[in-house]
């Protein structure tokens, strides 16, 4: 298989589907965070989508060797 997508694109393909992994896929069997869990959580202010997206973003950056460029 021929892929022409950059490795910039891939790299944010794969961002995409971990959203989808986090949102549905992993939850489809968790007990502790079933699906629609993290949606009802945001409704109802226990916490924000800008606070998950903090904490992704300070997770990505102690796991990455070098610091990111800036945006």
């Amino acid at each position: 298989m021929n892929d022409e997508r950059t490795r910039r694109e891939i790299i944010l393909d794969t961002v995409s589907d971990l959203v989808g992994k986090l949102m549905y896929y992993d939850r489809k069997e968790d007990e502790d965070l079933p699906r629609g869990a993290i949606e009802e959580a945001i409704k109802e202010g226990e916490i924000t989508v800008q606070e998950i997206v903090d904490y992704f973003d300070v997770a990505l950056q102690q796991a990455t060797p070098t610091p990111p460029r800036s945006r």
